[in-house]
């Protein structure tokens, strides 16, 4: 449980780190690779908590 809730928590903490990043930054094209960063992080932790709570919808993608 312990080791969940750290993985959670790095996980929230890159993704405010991002959001700063992405606030701050005046380029549009690096704004954008930024939000596109930010999205794949969203992406992968989205894939995971699905295969934590549902490993049976997950293995029917497949």
């Amino acid at each position: 449980m312990m080791e969940h809730l750290k993985m959670r928590q790095e996980q929230m903490l890159k993704m405010h780190d991002l959001s700063n990043k992405i606030l701050a930054e005046t380029d549009p094209k690096k704004k954008q690779a930024l939000k596109d960063e930010q999205l794949e992080l969203i992406k992968a932790e989205h894939m995971q908590m699905m295969s934590m709570h549902h490993p049976k919808m997950m293995n029917m993608n497949k």
